[in-house]
């Protein structure tokens, strides 16, 4: 505030040189650009002092936008159901009897294709990924011993991700859209656990979480032995 009074001041001045108020030898020439100089001088600080402003303010860059994918999963095995609008899949389990168990019809196995397509801000070349969050384990009433509900591999639940391109990993997979496609294709392949299934009783539930394209979703494991 006080830069533009005294800016304000000095325009003024060299006003009243240049209208000849104040004679200081100033040629007939340089009066000229006195006056003009003095106005334009003066006329700023005083629009500065009202709060308005003769430069363009720098604008912001707009706030980057969250990627969204659209995700829609699908199925083809009889003992799999999917909901795409409460994100959820049904793996109904039959065993045959808990005495001599054996998995009937081969509802141990789980394969579902996930289509994630580009969402609002997703424009170029983008990444998300598919991720196995939880594998609940079930506790066996007569020996207290726990089972996950899926098989093993080594250290690795049998959760297999196979992108488009026949890449498989285990438990979380990258999956890259690229610049010039609408969006990509991924399929999920479980295993359940014989064992885990025996030590669940009829129609008990366990829920494995899943995460793929930022959305939560859940398998819900269902015992119809």
């Amino acid at each position: 505030m006080d830069t533009m009074i005294v800016l304000f001041f000095l325009g003024i001045g060299m006003l009243a040189l240049g209208l000849g108020a104040v004679e200081l030898g100033v040629s007939k020439k340089g009066k000229k650009w006195l006056k003009l100089i003095g106005v334009v001088v003066a006329g700023y600080a005083m629009l500065s002092l009202a709060g308005i402003s003769l430069i363009a303010e720098e604008q912001a860059p707009p706030a980057s936008v969250v990627e969204e994918f659209n995700v829609i999963a699908s199925e083809s095995l009889n003992h799999l159901t999917v909901d795409n609008n409460a994100r959820t899949i049904n793996w109904a389990i039959n065993i045959g009897s808990y005495s001599t168990p054996a998995f009937v019809s081969n509802c141990q196995y789980f394969q579902v294709i996930f289509s994630i397509d580009r969402g609002l801000g997703t424009v170029g070349l983008v990444q998300t990924y598919g991720d196995v969050t939880t594998v609940p384990s079930v506790t066996n009433d007569t020996t207290s011993v726990s089972t996950p509900i899926l098989t093993k591999t080594g250290d690795q639940y049998n959760a297999i991700w196979t992108r488009a391109d026949a890449t498989t990993v285990y438990d979380m997979v990258t999956l890259t859209i690229a610049e010039d496609d609408d969006g990509v294709t991924v399929t999920l392949n479980m295993t359940a656990s014989l064992t885990a299934v025996q030590s669940m009783h009829q129609y008990d539930v366990v829920n494995i979480g899943l995460m793929i394209g930022g959305e939560v979703w859940t398998v819900s494991v269902l015992d119809t032995t």
